[in-house]
């Protein structure tokens, strides 16, 4: 199959929905498609990869009228049989529509940019009646969850540092709720439990976490990474994840942390109670760092439970969220497009 793959992305750097536009490019790629990989920022060019026989590569300096018509004549001459589309730019659909079926993933929701698509990719059940609300017909949607981009794990821990890490990871912004950890981690600090805290991305808010973790008096215990680009190395230095995202789509770093078997502590936040239970993970209140300092307080005393809630995390990964689940659904959708 000729499978065009969309990523036009305006985030100054590579977070979660470009890392799952580079998983879909690759994954086609190891069933043995040919894929023409559409994108805008230079970054993207290191997440696919690199001289696939199989890997057509077309970059767009910008979203211009100019540029959407150079997209569609190159992708009416690449005769492709399918479209995937990972971004919210609306009139991307004048770039393929007549040429192949169209595929939109909603990543953030976003599913009325999307609704003339011939599918409509939710991630979560619960956001199929948002498509709707949204303009997109009911038999044009598809409730297909993402998948980790990580391909290599390693051995769980058998033992944690003597002084437990604790990690988090995400863009330093408001709805990734990084306060809420910060202040949790205050109150452990004052219960006298031993931990460190890294902190790794970057974002509008860095500037104002770092001075409540001044305020805190948290400077020796957290430490703040910036990007990080080697995520393995990210989650082998820590030994619990915590999540305090007061909203998520779908969470990139909730899967690499199942995939890695690391236990974790997330908010409640509606996707992680889906994907979460208490065998695989502790919800805690999104907005209150007393919940998150109790849960945090039980993996830290409880490090074999915690361990054992990891393992659990990647068995129930591997049975719903594996890459291989991922594509055959995709082609399932893709089967019952073509055939209506």
């Amino acid at each position: 199959m000729r499978i065009v793959n969309i990523m036009l992305s305006g985030s100054p750097v590579p977070f979660g929905t470009e890392q799952v536009a580079y998983k879909y490019t690759n994954l086609f790629l190891e069933k043995g498609h040919d894929v023409l990989f559409i994108y805008k920022n230079a970054y993207d060019e290191e997440g696919v990869e690199k001289n696939h026989p199989h890997l057509t590569r077309l970059r767009l300096q910008n979203k211009s009228l100019l540029s959407l018509i150079k997209m569609r004549f190159y992708i009416k001459k690449w005769q492709p049989d399918a479209i995937f589309v990972h971004n919210f730019f609306s009139r991307t659909r004048f770039a393929g529509a007549g040429l192949a079926p169209m595929f939109g993933i909603a990543h953030r929701e976003k599913f009325w940019s999307m609704k003339a698509y011939e599918a409509v990719i939710s991630l979560r059940p619960d956001s199929v009646a948002l498509a709707q609300e949204q303009g997109v017909l009911e038999d044009k949607i598809f409730v297909i969850p993402n998948t980790c981009n990580l391909t290599k794990s390693f051995p769980a821990k058998k033992k944690w540092h003597d002084v437990p890490v604790i990690g988090a990871m995400g863009r330093l912004s408001d709805e990734k709720n990084f306060t809420t950890l910060i202040r949790a981690c205050a109150l452990l600090n004052n219960q006298k439990i031993p931990f460190r805290l890294v902190l790794a991305g970057s974002g509008v808010m860095e500037e104002s976490l770092k001075n409540l973790v001044k305020e805190e008096g948290l400077e020796h215990l957290v430490t703040f990474l910036g990007l990080v680009k080697d995520t393995s190395t990210f989650y082998q230095s820590i030994d619990v994840i915590c999540m305090p995202s007061s909203f998520e789509a779908f969470s990139l770093v909730l899967l690499e942390a199942m995939f890695l078997s690391k236990p974790i502590v997330a908010s409640s936040a509606i996707s992680f109670q889906q994907i979460l239970t208490g065998e695989t993970g502790l919800l805690s209140e999104t907005l209150s760092p007393e919940s998150f300092a109790k849960n945090l307080e039980w993996a830290l005393s409880n490090p074999d439970k915690a361990i054992q809630m990891g393992q659990n995390a990647r068995a129930h990964y591997d049975k719903n969220y594996a890459p291989d689940v991922l594509y055959e659904k995709l082609m399932r959708m893709v089967k019952t497009v073509k055939e209506n």
